[in-house]
């Protein structure tokens, strides 16, 4: 019964995802297990839900295993997202900002800055409001800081300083506050721990909560313990932890692009076990280090938009050599080494020059409303041109006409979608302090509107094509009996149905044709004499940006040459036609007693977990970021295991420092792992590792066969 349900939400999922994205390529399907304890390790966390639903998909199509997420409990209590999260199987996680409630009285600060941690209060009530390790939080995003010790009604002690100015502003003049009770995770894990001894495939995204920032929030580490304790709880299993990479191209866009890229697998094992039990919070610490490395390395991350954007200039100017375009994944690996390349010589002259002129760049095709492939294909002959504008005209006309009855028909969902997804946004910024625009929530809602909208929609035409039927007595003999208003009804739905697809195919055309539009009525204008000049600009820029990325590539990356592009190119061609050899052999001879084995385990997951689904309000947290060892005296903790009552899953900060934290940070640890890109060892090639994959993955196959 679980199978069914999980085969249809995926067979739902993919209809999802394949109408929203464009094109969702994967990459490194090699590094995923086929079987056995898997957690996957999710990031950037840039898309709210459809993150969990591409990441499920992905495995599903890489390895035809299950990927039960961890979520927040906030989400999985939504009315929205409650009945998916159920059936999926998601474990839900409380969050204490997801539980802060406003609280009686005033509270300040006592005598800052001599003492930053004493709060006292007006009219407060912390004994029975309050509670130690609990959360306070301020108003208007300023700032939340856990408790160390409530000493009476009217005064507390904090457990770190405020760190967010706006923060130690409220708090000089006085300010009203929230609390959220501590969260206690220790049935979590050991849930977890269970279903990791069944073989079960976790996911998880560490930053926590969804946002839009160009670079990677800072990991929690429960990834780390959920690993540790389930390899320390049980001695005959090791886990598996598959870095997994979402690359987006415009998130929050319909028909967007996307690449999934899985990193090399960290495997932890026995050998572990001891130095965890002896030293658990270096042993938890060092694999979060590995694991911090691996995601750098299968994620693009920016110091900030302008760089990115310099970077993605960049990229589009480099020459490809024989091929015009490369495919997706090959652009983000390119975007990855350029940013690799930035760090390293940003302080070079030619460097800081080119970033200019990019700049530069980039500011005049803005002034135009130009994108830079349109300015790239655009053609001098104002003859040719000319032609292609009428050609483009005429197919517009054409392509609008046969989008017109859906665009009608369904202009109240995409309106709906619009403004309901932006109020979302709107009401998601307000609760955080980390998004920038809040944009990683949009393509979520605008799915789920659509999700509720449509079939509405679809039931409405489709009643009123049955009453305008029988009124108007166009098919009297069907309509005398209910059977026949039932198919009716039924017919109706199927051509609304169509009707939405074909308008759906010819808008996208159309809309592609639209945008290409533009750039040929500039060059016909007043203005094409600037735009040559652009041009040519745009030309000796792309030979500034080869020779310059030429000349200090090998310095970065011992292996670049010439053919560098050429052979990533081929890789991963010859991995996506891996994938889909796998995806047809599963498909027409899965093995019956590997999907027993895969529906036992995730039943048992199942009714393992069913105590998550009601998360219990006794709660316990603490704020360091290796929550969890809070509780040790500080000066041994040898011999000392977590106490998992006190582990942050996902991320409690609801403020940040006004000085640059996570983004320096993440950019600086590129320095860790690219002297590993750097050395020019020689390791085995992706072919082989697919065909060493592959054989793997059939014997095992054959295995669970006999």
């Amino acid at each position: 019964m679980f199978q069914l349900v999980y085969e249809l939400l995926d067979w739902f999922l993919q209809i999802v995802v394949d109408i929203f994205f464009r094109e969702v390529s994967i990459r490194g399907s090699f590094n995923f297990p086929s079987s056995g304890p898997t957690i996957v390790v999710i990031a950037p966390h840039a898309n709210q839900y459809l993150d969990a639903a591409i990441s499920v998909l992905s495995a599903k199509v890489v390895s035809n295993r299950q990927v039960f997420m961890i979520e927040a409990a906030s989400s999985y209590r939504n009315s929205w997202m409650s009945l998916w999260s159920k059936w999926s199987g998601a474990i839900p996680v409380e969050r204490p900002q997801d539980l802060l409630a406003p609280k009686d009285g005033i509270i300040r600060f006592a005598n800052y800055p001599t003492d930053q941690l004493t709060i006292v209060g007006e009219n407060t009530h912390f004994l029975r409001d309050c509670g130690p390790k609990g959360l306070i939080g301020l108003p208007n995003k300023a700032g939340n800081v856990k408790i160390a010790q409530i000493v009476s009604d009217t005064k507390l002690v904090l457990a770190s300083k405020m760190k967010k100015q706006a923060g130690i502003e409220l708090l000089l003049k006085g300010t009203t506050y929230m609390f959220a009770p501590r969260i206690d995770n220790s049935q979590l894990f050991e849930k977890v721990f269970d279903a990791l001894k069944e073989g079960t495939c976790i996911g998880i995204a560490p930053e926590g909560g969804s946002h839009d920032r160009p670079e990677l929030l800072e990991f929690k580490p429960g990834v780390a313990l959920m690993a540790l304790g389930a390899v320390a709880k049980y001695s005959d299993i090791n886990v598996t932890i598959v870095p997994c990479g979402l690359n987006y191209f415009h998130p929050h866009k319909f028909r967007s692009r996307a690449v999934v890229e899985y990193g090399t697998p960290i495997v932890v094992g026995q050998e572990r076990v001891q130095s965890y039990k002896n030293d658990s919070r270096k042993a938890v610490s060092d694999l979060m280090a590995e694991i911090t490395a691996a995601m750098n390395l299968v994620t693009t991350q920016a110091p900030d938009y302008e760089t990115l954007q310099v970077i993605q200039a960049v990229r589009r100017l480099y020459s490809y050599g024989r091929f015009h375009r490369p495919p997706l994944p090959v652009v983000v690996e390119m975007n990855r080494n350029l940013l690799i390349g930035y760090k390293e010589f940003k302080d070079d002259p030619k460097v800081i020059h080119l970033r200019d002129s990019v700049l530069d760049y980039n500011h005049k095709l803005r002034t135009f409303g130009l994108k830079d492939h349109q300015l790239e294909d655009a053609s001098l002959n104002k003859l040719q041109t000319f032609q292609l504008l009428i050609k483009r005209v005429c197919l517009l006309l054409f392509y609008g006409v046969l989008s017109l009855p859906g665009t009608i028909l369904f202009s109240p969902i995409f309106i709906t979608c619009s403004v309901m997804s932006k109020k979302k946004q709107k009401i998601a910024l307000s609760k955080s302090v980390v998004k920038i625009n809040a944009t990683d929530v949009l393509a979520s809602w605008k799915v789920l509107i659509a999700l509720f909208f449509a079939p509405v929609c679809y039931f409405i035409y489709s009643v009123t094509s049955v009453l305008l039927i029988i009124h108007y007595e166009l098919l009297p003999d069907t309509t005398r009996s209910f059977s026949g208003k039932i198919l009716i009804f039924c017919v109706s739905w199927a051509v609304l149905v169509c009707t939405t697809y074909s308008a759906f195919k010819m808008g996208e055309v159309g809309m592609d044709i639209y945008k290409s539009i533009l750039p040929l009525v500039l060059f016909l204008s007043p203005f094409s004499q600037q735009l040559v000049k652009l041009k040519e600009e745009r030309k000796n820029l792309s030979i500034e940006v080869t020779e310059l990325i030429n000349e200090l590539g090998p310095k970065v990356f011992k292996k670049f040459n010439e053919t560098f592009i050429d052979d990533l190119k081929e890789q991963v061609e010859q991995e996506e036609e891996e994938i889909r050899s796998n995806s047809r052999s599963r498909s027409t001879s899965r093995s019956r007693s590997a999907s027993r084995s895969r529906s036992s385990s995730k039943l048992r997951l199942i009714q393992n977990s069913g105590s998550l689904h009601n998360p219990t309000p006794s709660l316990s947290r603490t704020s360091s970021n290796y929550s969890g060892f809070s509780n040790f005296d500080g000066s041994d903790d040898h011999g000392k295991l977590p106490d998992f009552s006190h582990v942050s899953i996902f991320s409690d900060q609801l403020q940040m420092p006004d000085s640059e934290t996570s983004a320096t940070s993440s950019f600086e640890n590129i320095s860790s792992f690219n002297e590993a890109l750097s050395t020019g060892v020689e390791t085995s090639s992706l072919t082989e590792k697919i065909k060493k994959a592959v054989i793997q993955r059939n014997l095992e196959s054959e295995s669970q066969e006999k």
